[in-house]
């Protein structure tokens, strides 16, 4: 009985073993299948990027030249008004002689020539402008649409790669700051059309503004046993945390050690990250205005006291917030 027992068991684990493999595939699958969507997504969005600025170059290209012929068109027309000007008042002055008379005539024709050619010539300058504007405009709606397909790509495939990281951090020994930045820094891989180096940063249009009110409890330590990709500003529980500059929420959750956690996507692969939040007031795919409030401070475990965790990341890296926030102090 015992041995018909033992063998029972070695034939559950035998079955459990390749069932907790498949199921640790599949989980690799399913990442594997979200970043290789998001860098498809990336490509996409690099393209539409590309042809945005190709449209607006010719645009503005077009633009200029309407304007020019629009210039040319009024330098003619005000040389006009001295002649109808004399034939509202003492009608067109009669030369001293024939010759007199001819140049007289001679010099009006060619100067009304001159003004039909340049509004033919503004005109069509117009239509092209306008024919401009709308390829621009319609590549710009390509584009926001694009930037909402990587965005919704991007959240798919951080959210995915922390539940798997999650379910692994026990055996793993990690807790929530090194699984945010796993998760983050998991989403660069892949091809993506982004050829400028990180530190080719630039900030949204405007800067940054400070998430919260509060002094650096915790600076930027990105290497290191205790290693830090962002800054802890002080602040009491409670105290209102907004947006850094216009963007997207593309993450909310909750890790171990962070709290509830919000992440902004903006333009050319920025994003900023704000967590050890006890309330959000944000959902995935808001757009939220710059200083538009995401939640509420909480408990922050990287400084075991209440406050805000705040970091940057350009192209999936992590920058120091205080570099980039210091000159909105």
């Amino acid at each position: 009985m015992k041995l018909l027992a033992a063998i029972g068991i070695l034939a559950f684990l035998a079955a459990a073993v390749p069932a907790a493999g498949r199921q640790e595939a599949a989980t690799r699958s399913g990442v594997s299948a979200t970043a290789a969507r998001l860098a498809s997504a990336r490509a996409r969005l690099a393209t539409r990027e590309a042809e945005t600025a190709r449209q607006s170059k010719t645009y503005d290209a077009l633009a200029r030249a309407r304007d020019e012929a629009g210039r040319r068109l009024d330098t003619l027309l005000a040389a006009l008004w001295p002649i109808r000007a004399c034939a509202l008042t003492a009608g067109m002055p009669a030369g001293g002689d024939w010759a007199e008379t001819d140049r007289r005539y001679v010099w009006t024709r060619t100067l009304f020539e001159a003004v039909s050619e340049a509004r033919a010539v503004y005109r069509d300058a117009s239509v092209r402008a306008q024919t401009g504007l709308a390829a621009r405009d319609a590549a710009q709606d390509r584009l926001a649409a694009g930037r909402r397909d990587a965005d919704a790509a991007f959240s798919e495939t951080v959210a995915e790669r922390v539940r798997d990281l999650e379910a692994r951090a026990v055996s793993a020994n990690r807790d929530g700051p090194d699984i945010l930045n796993q998760a983050l820094e998991d989403t660069d891989g892949g091809p993506s059309g982004d050829t400028a180096p990180a530190d080719a940063f630039r900030p949204p249009a405007g800067g940054l503004s400070w998430p919260a009110r509060g002094r650096v409890a915790a600076g930027f330590a990105p290497s290191g046993r205790a290693a830090r990709q962002g800054i802890v500003l002080a602040v009491p529980e409670g105290a209102p945390v907004g947006a850094a500059a216009d963007g997207r929420v593309v993450f909310t959750g909750a890790l171990r050690g962070l709290g509830r956690v919000v992440i902004l996507s903006h333009e050319a692969r920025c994003h900023t990250v704000y967590a050890c939040l006890g309330q959000t007031d944000v959902s995935v795919g808001d757009a939220v205005a710059r200083d538009a409030p995401l939640g509420q401070s909480g408990f922050c475990g990287p400084t075991k006291a209440p406050g805000v965790y705040f970091e940057l990341r350009f192209r999936e890296k992590a920058l120091n917030p205080a570099e980039w926030l210091a000159a909105r102090r």
